[in-house]
């Protein structure tokens, strides 16, 4: 009787001690992964949930095949990690028109934002062979057109300063980057005009935008409307940066948060500082889609809306400007269909939930929208003028991408994965302390911008393994956290 009692006793002991060394995974390092068409791996019931379905062909015999983007999955971790370093396996039979691959982790789930890192960029990829490499280690690539530069360094000195060789517009005007932070000063000429403004033109969802302040008080007024036609919370966040730094925020909770009887809530919010000198600003519209910015006030009328713009409930005739000479123009509702003017010719917009582009002519081009509700996306910025029209970043390389003739340098924090036998291999690094987890789940996305078809189709990625390796604090670490806040009471 003793026996089977220390026997059984055992049982129950070992089981308890090997659930709490999965859930707390004490030296802080774990790995998952899985595996198709197989799916067997150890991170089968960890990596899961891969969805829409619409936009995968799981019976395939080479993998998890994406045929349009994005593409969402779920891991589930017993604990939290720090960070992630997220390996996929995969075979491209991607067009050219379809040359990023991009990863990410849910940083906001209000606004939808994701924290994306690169998997693979064909466009750098084929000037890597083809111009000048300055510089091609782990990490950062820079090239250079025509061979201006000896060394990396004699570089980064010149763009510190803003003088680069052959390079008489500054680095705004000439270099082009991709997963590259660069921080150029930006600055008006002391001659230009700025006046305050008001824009009435409604706007759906989450928005970004630059904007210009001279030294003294400034102040940007917002109305919204709740147009509550789902039941999630719609919390209001405004941030404005100087630079990275952060010099005001406003946050205006949902004090009806269950609401989706679609009766429409009007709110409003402002956000106001100093400016030392004078300099540009990004403002950082944080909202899910059932909120609209009804109308937008600001001290300075240098306005230019980053990259994405969706008008709705204006006129019937919309005028807008933008930087970029590529479009992508969306949107889910019928009504909207119809003719698009950009630069000089005039588009067909003939369907719904597909991004369709259209082309102009390099330099400032005017948009005419006949329709509103329509989502406008590009590598530049929007503006209710051409005078407002500001951009201190450069540009950008991404699937809108054209080099030119005034682009002289490249710069690109990125590596370009491993291919054998026709299976490529890439790695990502993302920052699981700044992702959102909901009971320790963690969303991630799949993107190939511009990846639209459907199952059959001849442009799609075919997955074989996506492993996870997570470092986080180890069981002593975490201890002593909890017993120094402990002793700090």
């Amino acid at each position: 009787m003793f026996k089977t009692r220390f026997i059984f006793g055992m049982i129950i002991l070992i089981t308890v001690l090997v659930f709490l060394y999965l859930k707390t995974i004490p030296s802080g390092n774990a790995s998952y992964s899985r595996t198709w068409p197989r799916g067997l791996a150890t991170g089968k019931g960890f990596i899961y949930d891969f969805k829409p379905a619409e936009r995968i062909d799981a019976n395939v015999s080479l993998g998890l095949r994406l045929v349009a983007e994005p593409v969402y999955f779920s891991f589930y971790s017993p604990r939290g990690f720090d960070t992630a370093e997220l390996t996929i396996k995969y075979r491209s039979h991607l067009a050219t028109a379809t040359p990023i691959i991009e990863v990410g982790v849910l940083r906001d789930k209000l606004s939808g934002q994701y924290e994306l890192q690169p998997i693979e960029n064909d466009i750098v990829d084929s000037y890597r062979f083809s111009w000048s490499r300055l510089e091609d280690a782990p990490g950062r690539l820079i090239l250079q057109k025509e061979k201006y530069y000896d060394d990396a360094s004699a570089f980064e000195n010149d763009l510190k300063i803003g003088s680069l060789k052959e390079c008489p517009g500054g680095p705004t005007a000439c270099v082009a980057a991709y997963n590259y932070p660069l921080d150029v000063v930006f600055r008006l000429p002391d001659y230009s005009e700025i006046s305050p403004t008001v824009i009435n033109q409604p706007l759906r969802g989450a928005h970004q935008f630059y904007v210009y302040f001279r030294p003294g008080f400034w102040r940007l007024a917002f109305d919204f409307k709740d147009l509550n036609l789902d039941r999630g919370q719609d919390p209001i966040t405004v941030n404005v940066y100087s630079g990275s730094d952060k010099v005001a925020s406003q946050i205006l909770p949902d004090n009806n948060p269950t609401s989706d009887d679609g009766r429409g809530e009007d709110k409003s919010l402002i956000v106001s500082g100093s400016a030392a000198v004078s300099g540009l600003y990004r403002v950082e519209i944080k909202v899910s889609d059932d909120i609209v910015i009804s109308k937008l006030s600001s001290s300075s009328d240098r306005i230019s809306f980053i990259n994405k713009i969706w008008p709705v409930s204006g006129s019937d005739r919309l005028v807008l400007f933008t930087d970029a000479s590529q479009i992508g123009v969306s949107t889910i509702n019928p009504v909207s269909l119809g003719k698009i003017s950009f630069g000089d010719a005039q588009f067909n917009l003939d369907q719904t939930y597909q991004q369709v582009f259209f082309s102009a002519a390099a330099g400032v081009n005017k948009i005419i929208l006949n329709k509103d509700d329509l989502v406008l996306e590009n590598s530049g910025v929007f503006a209710f003028s051409p005078a407002s029209l500001i951009n201190p970043g450069v540009k950008k390389i991404d699937r809108y991408f054209a080099a030119g003739d005034n682009i002289k340098y490249i710069v690109a924090a990125y590596d370009r994965p491993l291919e054998d036998n026709g299976v490529k291999t890439a790695r990502a690094f993302l920052n699981l302390k700044a992702a959102e987890a909901e009971d320790n789940k963690y969303t991630f996305l799949i993107s190939i911008p511009g990846l639209d078809g459907q199952i059959g189709s001849d442009n799609y990625l075919d997955i074989e393994e996506i492993s996870l390796r997570l470092k986080g604090k180890n069981i002593f670490t975490k201890a002593m956290e909890i017993l120094r806040g402990i002793f700090k009471r």
